[in-house]
């Protein structure tokens, strides 16, 4: 009777999870490069479909945006600059062993409006997104940072 419960029990062991690690980087690395192009298209809805819920943005010179509305509000005043242009690059995809979070770094060239002068101004920098995967199996940015190579601005003198 125990040999039997043994044989039943190994049966019930469920099998070790399915290795989808080169998928799953494969398919963060293809959506990276789908949405470099919703960028140059300024598709707002597109650009944020990317982003979980509970996603937060930062960067640089301006406060993070934390969920998705807030970042809807941060990609609208992107896309209606005139001069806006993003494009990036991935550097490195990695997805964790445990299968539900990856990251991407990589470079970025930004162009926007100057506040002050109204001409075009080029930013150009690294990034970092972290991306959570979903019960549907579709990978989401969570956390998307960017780090500008533009020197910081110089201090505002006291009065």
């Amino acid at each position: 009777m125990l040999a039997t419960l043994l044989l039943v029990g190994a049966a019930c062991t469920p099998p070790p999870p399915h290795d989808t690690h080169d998928a799953d980087v494969r398919t963060i690395a293809e959506g990276e490069a789908l949405w470099v192009g919703h960028w140059s298209t300024r598709d707002a809805e597109r650009i944020l479909a990317r982003y979980a819920e509970d996603a937060t943005v930062m960067t640089p010179n301006m406060a993070p945006a934390f969920g998705r509305e807030a970042i809807r509000e941060l990609v609208k005043q992107f896309v209606r600059d005139g001069n806006f242009a993003l494009t990036f690059e991935v550097a490195r995809v990695e997805v964790a062993r445990s299968g539900d979070l990856g990251y991407v770094q990589g470079s970025y060239t930004l162009v926007t409006t100057g506040l002050a002068t109204k001409k075009p101004v080029t930013d150009r920098g690294t990034y970092l997104r972290v991306y959570r995967k979903q019960l549907d199996g579709s990978w989401k940015v969570l956390h998307d940072m960017r780090a500008s190579n533009l020197p910081a601005a110089p201090p505002a003198t006291g009065q």
